[in-house]
């Protein structure tokens, strides 16, 4: 009998092998957050916490690529959302204020009338339910998180699951989503993770350059509300079919990359979509989503102070937001985040990295 429960015991260590868990810290309202770090056999390394489902560390190559803030007290003050689920709704939508098959749904907004990432209470401020698991080909972590009818003014009660996978043999990591609602509604998740491929503090994306297969952009106005056109990207700086430097076109981008780029890919499948290169690394990026947010990091100032101990500035990173469009249930030429009972929502974007 000894021998049966140690041979158990042996094997369940052996298939959690390279999935350390820690006591990270207790939020404020008192709820404890643990970290997850995952290593496969490459020596690639993925770390993320409980609050807000956040990643806080990539290391590829000995380099961690991911920003991140230095401890939980920093998650719970920030506003810059590191590497953290959002939702109900990623993006802007307009007024706060959508209908969906006939009835209006008022939302809360911020100062400027805009209901934006889900706020004043937001999944990235959230502690997540985790179940670690290790198979085959992967180690990682499911998160789920139940969000109660009228929770942010949505209706229907959701529960959202998120799965952070890493490959065992390659080094690549996936984001899985899965979405279920009580009643109609829309939903928008993505994850606001932060990238610099020459290091999280390199504080500049000088040498990176992009190329992501989208052939449209979104046009907006002064509060970045969509206005309903969908722009070809030729002979804008928001054309990188082509690899191009971000860095060299931010002169010409005023007040630098906060943009929906439209994919060019089949609609619904999952497919390779762009390559950025940085600091030798090549990161090559698949998704099931129809855009991508392309974000510059436009607000940092210097303020926040990252894990590596330096402080974070305008323009020193990146953000890649697979997701649908802001104020789609605005816009009926938009993909639609229209979610009913009985539909599950599915996504999936993956990160690859390897030597440039």
């Amino acid at each position: 009998m000894r021998l049966l429960l140690l041979a158990a015991l042996l094997a369940a260590a052996s298939a959690h092998a390279g999935i350390r868990v820690e006591a990270y810290g207790v939020t404020q309202a008192g709820q404890p957050v643990e970290k997850v770090t995952l290593e496969n056999a490459r020596g690639m390394k993925l770390a993320y916490i409980d609050y807000g489902a956040t990643l806080v560390q990539a290391q590829v190559a000995g380099r961690n690529v991911i920003l991140s803030l230095p401890d939980l007290a920093a998650f719970e003050k920030t506003r810059g959302r590191y590497g953290a689920i959002i939702g109900r709704y990623a993006g802007r939508i307009a007024g706060g204020r959508y209908t969906l098959d006939g009835k209006t749904v008022q939302l809360a907004t911020n100062s400027r009338g805009t209901a934006l990432h889900g706020d004043p209470d937001p999944y990235d401020k959230r502690v997540w339910k985790r179940q670690d698991f290790a198979d085959k080909e992967s180690i990682g972590s499911i998160y789920r998180l139940h969000s109660p009818d009228g929770d942010q003014n949505f209706p229907g009660a959701m529960d959202v699951t998120v799965t952070y996978r890493l490959l065992r043999q390659r080094d690549e990591f996936r984001i899985e989503y899965q979405a279920t609602t009580s009643a109609p509604t829309v939903l928008n998740l993505t994850n606001h993770v932060y990238f610099n491929l020459a290091g999280a503090a390199a504080n500049t994306l000088q040498g990176h350059r992009f190329q992501i297969a989208a052939d449209r952009y979104l046009e907006t106005d002064a509060m970045r509300i969509p206005t309903g056109a969908m722009l070809d990207v030729s002979g804008t700086p928001f054309d990188f079919r082509r690899a191009a430097s971000v860095h060299a076109r931010l002169p010409s981008v005023a007040g630098g990359y906060d943009h929906s780029l439209l994919l060019t890919k089949p609609a619904g499948a999952y497919a390779p979509v762009a390559v950025v290169h940085g600091g030798g690394i090549r990161m090559e990026v698949g998704t099931s989503e129809p855009s991508v947010q392309l974000y510059t990091v436009n607000g940092f100032d210097g303020s926040e102070t990252g894990s590596e101990g330096v402080a974070y500035q305008r323009y020193g990173a990146f953000a890649f937001e697979t997701q649908h469009l802001p104020d789609s249930p605005n816009h009926a030429n938009f993909p639609t985040t229209a979610l009913y009972p009985g539909q599950v929502f599915r996504s999936m974007t993956s990160f690859r990295f390897a030597a440039d």
